[in-house]
């Protein structure tokens, strides 16, 4: 966790294309965006290792609540170790938790993107011999929020997955299924307006494409190469017609070259 505390240098994620950092610019929207996830969350964070095998569970508490003076938003996260939870995320755990994290913050950090549904990204602005990469997903939809963090180890290897539901407090928000190739296949059309962004999905396009539970999937190098491009891309289908997919881009000097955000609907 950042504290999020400086200003963003985002271009305005006004159309279903070009939602990033591609260009240099105060996006006065992006704290606006933000706000769209206010609320308190509960649910789970799931660690896994790079074959999906579950490795630890801890049902958490996530509350995001706005200053009175409007400012500042105020985080608090809570943590429990997997024996605390129930097999519902409307069931608060049992005992105290194990990890509090307590922050504020009144900007956009440099690394986030905030897109107009409120879902975002953020993560490694520049992957280096110093630095290992990560990658986060925060897909919002309503009462839900599906979360993905992707993290390499210093050899440039994926060596972590942790996938987060959150479900809204007080409502009967439930999960979505795990997602399976055939449920992407066919047209989908771009729900913001843009010039073109529609796009067709063929099941040679989602061989390599990482299939997640909650309605999730990714696709991502198992093993960066320094000398290559590459992409971070993941995508939540939050209902059979509603689809969001987030692209981190990054060059062969491993500089982040946009961050790119789709919705789309059939």
């Amino acid at each position: 966790m950042v504290v999020l505390d400086r200003i963003v240098v985002l271009v305005w994620p006004e159309h279903c294309l070009a939602s990033g950092i591609d260009g240099i610019g105060l996006n006065v929207g992006e704290w606006e965006y933000l706000q769209r996830n206010v609320g308190e969350w509960r649910g789970w964070f799931d660690s896994m290792d790079p074959k999906l095998q579950r490795t630890k569970r801890q049902p958490s508490l996530l509350k995001l609540l706005p200053d009175p003076s409007g400012i500042a938003i105020h985080l608090t996260l809570l943590l429990w170790p997997e024996a605390a939870g129930s097999s519902s995320p409307h069931q608060p755990p049992a005992g105290d938790p194990e990890k509090r994290i307590v922050q504020s913050f009144m900007r956009v950090d440099p690394d986030m993107g905030v897109f107009g549904t409120g879902s975002f990204s953020r993560g490694t602005l520049h992957r280096s011999n110093w630095t290992k990469l990560y990658a986060e997903f925060g897909f919002l939809h309503g009462e839900r929020r599906h979360r993905l963090v992707l993290l390499w180890d210093g050899a440039g290897q994926l060596d972590r997955i942790v996938l987060i539901r959150e479900f809204l407090a007080g409502t009967s928000a439930v999960e979505c299924p795990p997602l399976v190739a055939d449920q992407l296949i066919g047209d989908w059309r771009c729900d913001l307006p843009s010039l073109g962004g529609n796009m067709r999905f063929a099941a040679g396009d989602l061989d390599h494409w990482i299939f997640l539970p909650d309605g999730g999937a990714f696709l991502a190098p198992a093993q960066i190469d320094p000398h290559q491009p590459f992409n971070i891309e993941a995508l939540w289908l939050s209902s059979s017609t509603r689809l969001e997919r987030i692209s981190r881009r990054y060059s062969e000097g491993g500089a982040l070259i946009s961050v790119d955000h789709q919705q789309l609907i059939r």
